[in-house]
């Protein structure tokens, strides 16, 4: 199996997804992504999980009308409970392989 991965740069991300390079700015100063190259601003490059998160980040923020720490919080909570559930599906799956 063939993994793919995606790149977007940042023009093209704000261009396709209305969203400000300061916001995408605030999303990164707060850790909730980190762009997966360029060391200068108009060098960043995210990947699609990246665009994911940073959308879902900005939509939360405006939505919930929270500050962008709170939105930090949310989203690792978030993160982390996908996380938890791919590796539940995981173990599921061996558990049932071996039953």
């Amino acid at each position: 199996m063939t993994n793919i991965t995606l790149y977007m740069p940042l023009e093209e991300l704000c261009l396709s997804a209305d969203i400000s390079q300061e916001a995408i700015i605030e999303v990164v100063e707060y850790g909730i992504v980190t762009p997966v190259e360029g060391e200068t601003l108009s060098e960043w490059v995210f990947d699609l999980e990246s665009a994911h998160w940073i959308k879902k980040a900005i939509k939360l923020s405006q939505q919930l009308q929270i500050d962008w720490v709170a939105t930090a919080m949310v989203i690792e909570l978030l993160k982390s409970k996908q996380q938890l559930e791919k590796e539940n599906s995981q173990l599921k799956a061996r558990l049932s392989r071996l039953l």
